[in-house]
């Protein structure tokens, strides 16, 4: 054999990709070695972050070695992001949740699996994973008894009260709810319902009265605890929501939809580290509120930091279209039209002046959506002509007086809120005296020029915010103007 020269010599150099490490990591699965496996496979995912199969791999690997809540984030992440024909996963599920004695959710997922794939590659450890929940475990049974008689009590009235809802005939699914409650006083989601209701059409004592029959009757009944807390949360009665809150928070919720439904409380109450740790525990498959849940997730990712997620659930809250498409809303800003305690303080106030706040405040809000379609209380019937034009920000053309010098005054309030005087406790003088002021300068009868709107702004802000004359000149770029009959 010819020598070859050194010249023609070439060194090559071997950099293992995903697929190097992922067939490592199935060699030592097989010759079962665990640890070497994973330490392989978190390797080949780390190459490729968004590869289903070796995801799925390293989940039965994170099974092997008793990381089941590991494993279920990583084959929960596989169906709702990258690959939901892969539906294996949800067996694989159901197997973690056995080992965990969650007997509930395994059921739930292995007939889940069942349904989506009857002739697949699992189906005999499928039926296996059933019948041993349900024949050796007494608690299968019981759960399994008690899904099903669910099931008939729910379908009984379910199908009349979704015909009645869809028709929007509040009356008429009142009374189904009502008869419920009389035949089957034990049938507790049907209270909460029918108190939900019966706030919807503004029959708050009645509500009420069906929320404290059912504490009465299941004391600790946390839905029923968790209703009263959203009627006292957005009737702004504060320490009532504060002191139901405190019951609520010290409950260790097992159920899903319990978590849910404490998840979105501790988000309300902008305890947003106990609402995270409810929330990932949650998978889309579960959730029973879409629109609530992605809204809340959304809020508190924003919170806690994590912007991307957050912008993420709030794209899902969209798709449930339910709300208005707008641009993420999310502030850090400490201030009012951010706070939904503090805009329902203002809007259930029975002072005018107090009120208007309040409409103008969620006319800017970035919570406006949760006030809007998760109050139950919400109506606007009792808001002047005024107010509406405000809370549309004046689509139609204002005629009158107070009408055009409400519009004047909306622009000033709200070129000073980033300028000089944001909309915040602290300044809520200046809103409510240059109100009053303007209100008493449209019975006067006197026309706002906008055309002066920076002395005007100077004047106010001299008179009811606390400035002197060289300092609100600065601000607003002109000598204050001085109004008649103020």
């Amino acid at each position: 054999m010819k020598k070859r020269e050194s010249r023609d010599a070439k060194v090559i150099h071997f950099f293992p990709n995903s697929y190097f490490y992922f067939e490592r990591g199935i060699a030592a699965f097989r010759e079962e070695k665990i640890k070497e496996a994973i330490e392989y496979l978190e390797r080949a995912h780390e190459l490729e972050p968004r590869e289903p199969v070796v995801m799925c791999q390293l989940a039965i690997c994170y099974t092997e070695v008793g990381q089941f809540h590991k494993s279920n984030q990583f084959l929960r992440y596989i169906l709702e992001n990258l690959d939901e024909s892969m539906v294996y996963c949800y067996y694989f599920i159901a197997n973690n949740f056995a080992y965990m004695k969650d007997f509930r959710r395994a059921l739930q997922y292995a007939k889940r699996y069942q349904e989506l794939d009857p002739t697949g590659e699992y189906k005999e450890e499928a039926e296996d994973l059933i019948q041993l929940l349900l024949e050796e475990t007494p608690i299968g049974v019981a759960l399994e008894n008690n899904f099903a008689k669910a099931e008939q009590e729910f379908y009984q009235y379910k199908r009349e009260l979704n015909r009645y809802l869809a028709e929007e005939d509040s009356a008429s699914a009142c009374q189904v709810l009502e008869k419920v409650v009389d035949e089957k006083p034990n049938f507790w989601p049907a209270y909460n319902q029918l108190a939900m209701l019966y706030f919807e059409d503004l029959r708050e004592e009645e509500g009420l009265k069906v929320l404290y029959r059912l504490l009465d009757r299941s004391p600790g009944n946390l839905l029923g605890l968790a209703d009263l807390f959203v009627y006292h949360y957005f009737k702004a009665n504060r320490e009532e929501a504060e002191k139901l809150y405190g019951e609520l928070k010290k409950v260790v919720p097992i159920l899903t939809h319990h978590k849910e439904r404490l998840a979105v409380l501790h988000a309300m109450m902008a305890d947003y580290t106990q609402a995270e740790n409810l929330f990932v525990d949650i998978v889309d498959l579960e959730v029973t509120d879409r629109p609530r849940f992605y809204y809340y997730r959304a809020k508190t990712a924003f919170y806690l930091g994590q912007e991307e997620n957050a912008k993420e659930y709030w794209q899902q809250f969209l798709n449930c279209d339910v709300y208005e498409r707008e641009a993420f809303p999310f502030s850090r800003k400490g201030e009012m039209a951010h706070e939904a305690s503090q805009i329902l303080t203002e809007l259930c106030a029975e002072d005018e002046l107090d009120h208007f706040i309040g409409v103008y405040a969620l006319s800017i809000s970035s919570v406006r959506a949760e006030l809007l379609l998760f109050n139950p209380l919400f109506e606007m019937s009792n808001w002047n002509y005024l107010e509406h034009l405000v809370f549309t920000d004046f689509e139609y053309l204002p005629e009158g007086i107070l009408e055009r010098n409400s519009k004047t005054l909306i622009q000033i309030w709200r070129k000073l809120e980033e300028e000089a005087l944001p909309l915040a406790a602290k300044n809520l003088s200046f809103y409510k005296e240059s109100l009053a002021a303007i209100f008493r300068l449209s019975e006067a009868e006197v026309t706002l020029d906008e055309e002066q709107l920076q002395g005007i702004s100077a004047y106010l802000l001299v008179h009811f915010g606390g400035k002197q004359v060289s300092e609100a000149t600065q601000i607003c770029g002109a000598q204050p103007l001085e109004l008649p009959f103020l």
